[in-house]
């Protein structure tokens, strides 16, 4: 837990130091190549950098926000592992909205 709590921190003042892009545009990326633990890292990093671009980083504690961080993208990781995309998402909520559509 306490690593989870360096991490954070960590995460907030990169973020803060260099908001451009930049050094934290090279943490985001990860390839077909990158091991779980980057791809989990990176997408920490783009999520607490999402948080903290719309106030909501430290609206809670930071245990809770650590743990949000870590469901959000296992979640993400996980659905990406068996081939379901934002892209998928996207056409599924299409789908729904025509159904939706045609029902009025």
């Amino acid at each position: 837990m306490k690593k989870i709590a360096i991490l954070g921190m960590m995460l907030a003042v990169a973020a803060c130091a260099e908001s451009s892009g930049g050094f934290l545009s090279s943490l985001t990326s990860t390839d077909a190549n990158s091991s779980v633990r980057q791809k989990m890292q990176a997408c920490m990093l783009t999520e607490a950098q999402n948080k903290l671009q719309a106030g909501t980083l430290f609206s809670q504690g930071l245990s809770a926000t650590a743990d949000e961080l870590v469901a959000t993208c296992a979640k993400k990781l996980a659905l990406q592992s068996v081939g379901i995309t934002d892209e998928n998402k996207t056409a599924a909520e299409g789908i729904i909205n025509s159904l939706k559509n045609m029902a009025q």
